[in-house]
């Protein structure tokens, strides 16, 4: 008998487990705007069109076409799949790439980026706004994390 009840208490607590992780998945998905204060740090994989304006860092591995506006004190490092080495361009300056494949990482005080295409991974950390639509999954160091979709989310994120 007592064999019987831990097996059914061990498939209550197994089901309400999986039932709270699925609940604070569907949390992000209904939200447009999202503050995150104290986390610093944005993480994204996705597809569709993302644009980040911030201060710190920001790094990109993706595939599709991008335009990145930097003020003075930032740069733009870029490096294409199969490269041996990576192109540098210092601010002021805008750039656009398009069928861009690769990695691309932003340093500084002031940037804007607007990339549409296939994002392996996007990482931003720092001090922005991230606004990413299209389909995928993002989180933050904070421990919130949740979905973009077609009709986009806005994410905050600050040291």
């Amino acid at each position: 008998m007592q064999k019987r009840l831990t097996a059914v208490l061990a498939l209550v607590l197994g089901l309400m487990t999986v039932s709270s992780a699925a609940h604070a998945l569907d949390e992000g998905a209904d939200q447009t705007s999202v503050e995150i204060d104290g986390a610093g740090a944005l993480a994204a994989h996705g597809h569709g069109h993302v644009e980040i304006d911030g201060s710190g860092w920001a790094r990109l591995t993706m595939h599709g076409d991008i335009t990145i506006t930097i003020g003075d004190d930032t740069t733009i490092k870029t490096r294409t799949l199969g490269a041996d080495a990576a192109d540098t361009v210092d601010g002021p300056a805008t750039v656009t790439l398009e069928g861009f494949v690769g990695v691309i990482v932003v340093r500084g005080a002031d940037f804007h980026i607007s990339a549409t295409g296939d994002f392996r991974r996007v990482f931003a950390k720092g001090e922005g706004v991230a606004f990413l639509q299209g389909r995928g999954w993002y989180r933050a160091t904070g421990g919130y994390f949740g979905t973009w979709t077609v009709p986009g989310v806005r994410v905050s994120y600050r040291l």
